[in-house]
């Protein structure tokens, strides 16, 4: 009987020896307990807790059979036990000799992986685990065409993280082999990807609702194609060589102006939450001609660079007046970068104000949690400056 083979980490952060061999006998009775009691036990453990699960499955046989399948349904695979869970799950080079372990697998996270893998070994084990896999995280290196070939087969796919990649991956490739994933609603783009210029049409996965767009992409591909009717989410970071001429929502572009968000709300009718860095977006955002009555946004994150001259382009009126003239009557929450000021003495009247219109709102409709917030900005100029959720 194998007890565990992933190789998870101990208490120090270091991977133990992984025990091959059965529990130690005692004279003490084992604990018998019917299978399904010691399931419902099992569900109350957190379903990534690996070292509790490895712990678990060497108290007897009856424990470690029903431990196993939650043990490798998450594996934590970092470049000390890669080899062995590789091999666990990959006995063999053909399926001669099938491991079982293979379709207890939902999650494949390699991002820890560098340079201890290979495009033969990652396309190998998603071929093991293709039955029951249903999130798949790329190492940045050794993802080639073999493994991208791979990927195609596992139907039960849910997210697909390709942001890590640094080959280069042709898009009508990438698109030949994801298409056609049933099950697929989160992607994420490598950030190296690069277009075949014979071709800008694509045939997209039929669920997919996140969709995160990275890497030489250019503007053929914004302009050429259609996005799927089943997004809710859009995030476009990383695109050195897209122009904002080429894209009716624009993300953080050394070349967008200082106002080039202002028409957003005009152009997503039906956005719930945005996230916007303001230097991209004026005070005209709130202005009657680009915040069309009774809007349904309800949840507006305000981001700031830091740069100088951005941190007076927005005040906690603007929001005031749009929200008191009907046109953003659904807005609920405002939280804003500390970088804008709105804590200071000039500006805290106004947000105090705000905050009471939208607690006001709120509790005329029976709702709770509305309010204005400052909070520590993370944004840099490597991030994007939009995400909207469409839906």
């Amino acid at each position: 009987m194998r007890i565990f083979e992933l190789g998870i980490l101990d208490s120090q952060g270091e991977p133990p020896i992984p025990d091959t061999t059965p529990p130690a006998s005692t004279k003490s009775p084992s604990l018998s307990l019917p299978s399904e009691l010691i399931c419902l036990v099992l569900d109350f453990l957190p379903p990534r807790d690996q070292e509790t699960l490895a712990a678990v499955c060497k108290v007897n046989r009856q424990w470690y059979l029903a431990a196993t399948p939650y043990l490798y349904r998450y594996p934590k695979i970092t470049s000390l036990n890669y080899t062995k869970f590789v091999t666990t799950i990959c006995p063999s080079n053909t399926h001669v000799n099938p491991s079982r372990f293979g379709g207890l697998v939902k999650r494949i996270d390699l991002s820890r992986i560098v340079h201890d893998s290979t495009p033969s070994l990652n396309a190998k084990l998603l071929h093991r685990t293709q039955v029951s896999l249903e999130e798949f995280v790329a190492p940045q290196a050794a993802f080639g065409y073999a493994a991208l070939v791979a990927v195609r087969n596992c139907k039960q796919l849910r997210l697909l993280d390709l942001s890590l990649v640094s080959q280069s991956i042709k898009l009508e490739s990438l698109f030949q082999h994801i298409q056609d994933l049933p099950r697929l609603v989160t992607f994420y783009f490598p950030r190296s990807s690069t277009l075949d210029h014979g071709k800008s049409t694509f045939n997209w996965p039929p669920r997919l609702e996140r969709f995160s767009l990275a890497g030489r992409i250019g503007d053929s591909f914004l302009i050429n194609t259609c996005l799927p009717s089943t997004l809710h989410e859009l995030q476009i970071a990383h695109c050195p060589f897209v122009k904002d001429t080429s894209i009716n929502i624009n993300y953080h572009i050394p070349c967008l102006g200082f106002n080039a968000f202002d028409k957003v709300l005009i152009i997503c009718p039906h956005l719930k939450k945005l996230t916007i860095a303001v230097d991209y977006v004026s005070a005209h955002l709130f202005d009657e001609e680009n915040s069309p009555s009774g809007h349904p946004l309800r949840w507006l994150d305000l981001e700031s660079s830091g740069n100088p001259g951005v941190e007076k382009k927005i005040t906690p009126d603007d929001v005031f007046i749009a929200v008191a003239e009907e046109r953003l009557s659904e807005l609920r929450v405002v939280r804003a970068s500390k970088r804008l000021g709105w804590e200071e003495e000039n500006s805290r009247r106004m947000m105090m104000d705000l905050n009471e219109l939208l607690e006001t709102r709120a509790e005329e409709m029976g709702e709770t949690g509305a309010g204005v917030w400052n909070f520590e900005s993370e944004y840099s100029g490597k991030c994007e400056a939009f995400r909207g959720f469409l839906r």
